[in-house]
């Protein structure tokens, strides 16, 4: 079926909808061009979509960019047009560079504006959008192309140059009065890339206009991390949200209902207080009509607008305003608040995009799990909402579906539902104890298998500032699966792993987990003995220094290094704690680490490859 085609059937379907709102309209994938440090992603998403990642990773920013397709003159609060500093700086590096490369022939005239153009930034943000059923109708005017049998449908928002000739005659202007090279280039940059020339747009994905009407039906709130303002205000505390919840609950009923209650004030006013003996006007004139004057004045009810009676209200908790409450009770209700005032919109709305930085902030645990209920009870419910929301908590990870997320890593983004099949989703989430958050986007990250390992590499790691960086993560099996999970989501990311594993007697085990060594991303290290006691009694010196500082407090003094291997894995946990803090602390002078687990964190303390 052609594209006119199909958009002349559902006009004829029209009048056939009631207009109720999309139960299953969703975004599914995103393509970002050169957005402050999103360079260029081009991703799958889910109905929730889970952003996580290291701090300056680009989390924030690409919630502000999914919003963008949806600015409209009734709901943005942010401008629709982009500034300089919107510009992808590596993107703009390299127009500049083209600039000082072709300063003579733009000088000379030996570039023609078309050929000048192909220079130029833009500024893009695509979402592609699913339908199906009744829910065209909502996308009707969004419809691009035709794929495999199916409809596709999107909008994308640009940011680009409304004439190129303008931007090359400023340009010609500034390579005529100086010759730019890196050394000057920061005193030109922005009369090289006069954004004022730019202008934005937003159309249907094949560059057709898209209905002004059509786009009003997909709107967006957005949350930022920094809502700690809502609670400086007293009487403002959370009161847009809560006017907008209560104005779009209330029916005509309830509005007639509260006009009438405030008339009774009026009233009530009147009856217990005498206007006159408030205000005295009698004793201010000595002219005899004075009092019949001014028995005519009175009060009269004044009722203001509902949206000025809404605004009056506050949020409280318990018995108390919720100012009196901490940051992250507030917080949570003004959250909660957010989020329940979507409810009321849907009859009007085909999709509602809630952005939400960090909704954890300032929430203890118990709050946190509060929180993640709610929000997917709500999503689960409001099938017109979608939530997008940035986090740092691995309880927000581990309890939402792994197919939600996203990593970010330096503009780059990674989606599991992308990289990811659906055994590597289920293997995941099989293993409960797995932190995905140090997983996934540590920079430096160790798995080992038991609290052996853990206690003696952390101990070390405290002794020694250099490997301060490097998270620990116990694993107890599937390394093969892991690591062709990691890699998936880490390739080209300069980021590294290293695996520390026991023999146990299984050389094929120890041949397939050697063919991950690269030298580069991942470095895998086996013991050479059965498990770790014997590899730590038999490296260096080691022997002789534990048989010195604990022969008589462990009873090791006349023991072989067999005997003592065989007692240690035999001793209580305190032992080992008593090795561990004095290896923390400095006390084991001369004390090696064995071979296995010293060449994983000489690996790891490598400078990392700055990537781009």
């Amino acid at each position: 079926m052609e594209k006119s085609l199909f958009k002349l059937y559902l006009l004829t379907i029209d009048s056939c909808i009631v207009k109720k709102g999309s139960e299953d309209l969703k975004i599914t994938h995103v393509k970002i061009r050169n957005y402050r440090n999103l360079r260029d992603i081009d991703i799958g998403l889910a109905e929730t979509v889970a952003i996580i990642g290291e701090n300056n990773s680009g989390k924030s920013n690409f919630l502000k960019a999914i919003t963008l397709p949806f600015l409209t003159d009734d709901n943005t609060y942010i401008s629709k047009k982009l500034s300089w500093i919107d510009i992808n700086n590596e993107t703009k590096k390299c127009y500049y560079k083209k600039i000082i490369l072709n300063q003579n022939k733009i000088r000379n005239d030996e570039i023609t504006v078309e050929q000048f153009a192909e220079f130029l930034p833009t500024v893009s943000v695509e979402v592609n959008i699913q339908a199906s059923g009744a829910e065209e109708y909502y996308v009707k005017d969004m419809s691009y192309a035709i794929e495999d049998g199916e409809i596709q449908y999107g909008i994308k928002y640009e940011f680009a140059p409304k004439n190129c000739a303008d931007i090359f005659r400023v340009v010609k202007e500034v390579v005529s009065q100086t010759e730019i090279n890196d050394a000057n280039l920061k005193e030109v940059k922005m009369n090289l890339l006069p954004v004022e020339y730019y202008n934005y747009s937003i159309k249907v994905s094949d560059g057709s206009n898209v209905p002004y009407d059509t786009l009003r039906m997909f709107k967006y709130e957005a949350l930022e991390a920094e809502r700690d303002d809502f609670s400086k205000t007293k009487n403002q505390l959370g009161s847009k949200f809560l006017v907008d919840l209560l104005k779009d609950g209330l029916s005509e009923q309830d509005k007639l209902k509260i006009e009438k209650e405030y008339s009774h004030f009026f009233e009530a006013l009147k009856e217990i207080s005498d206007i006159n003996d408030i205000i005295n006007w009698q004793d201010t004139s000595e002219l005899k009509a004075a009092k019949k004057f001014f028995s005519h004045i009175n009060i009269l009810p004044n009722m203001p607008p509902m949206q000025s009676i809404l605004n009056s209200v506050r949020l409280g908790y318990s018995e108390e305003e919720l100012s009196m409450q901490g940051l992250g009770h507030r917080n949570l209700v003004l959250l909660f608040v957010l989020i329940n005032s979507l409810i009321g919109k849907n009859s009007n709305t085909a999709l509602n995009v809630l952005t939400i930085e960090e909704p954890e902030a300032h929430l203890c645990i118990n709050n946190t799990r509060l929180m993640i209920s709610f929000l997917k009870a709500f999503t689960d419910k409001n099938k017109t909402v979608q939530l997008f929301y940035s986090t740092h908590s691995t309880e927000f990870i581990n309890k939402m579906n792994l197919k939600n997320v996203v990593v970010l890593h330096k503009g780059k983004a990674f989606s599991f539902v992308d990289e990811l099949e659906d055994e590597d989703i289920a293997y995941l989430a099989k293993n409960p104890n797995l932190d995905l958050f140090k997983l996934f986007f540590s920079k430096k990250c160790v798995l080992f298998e038991g609290i052996s390992e853990e206690l003696l590499i952390r101990s070390y790691i405290d002794s020694q500032v250099s490997l301060s960086e490097i998270e620990l993560l116990s694993f107890h099996k599937g390394f093969e699966k892991i690591m062709n999970i990691w890699k998936k989501i880490n390739e080209g990311s300069g980021n590294k792993l290293g695996i520390i594993r026991d023999y146990d007697d299984q050389p094929d085990a120890k041949k397939r987990h050697d063919k991950y060594n690269d030298d580069k991303e991942i470095c895998v290290r086996t013991t050479e003995y059965y498990t770790l006691e014997p590899e730590i009694v038999n490296t260096g010196d080691n022997f002789n220094i534990l048989k010195e500082k604990y022969g008589e407090v462990f009873g090791w003094s006349n023991m072989t290094a067999e005997q003592l291997t065989e007692a240690w894995k035999n001793a209580k946990a305190s032992d080992m704690f008593t090795i561990c803090k004095d290896l923390a602390s400095g006390g084991l002078e001369g004390f090696q680490m064995p071979k296995h687990i010293q060449d994983v964190l000489d690996f790891l303390s490598q400078e990392q490859e700055e990537v781009l």
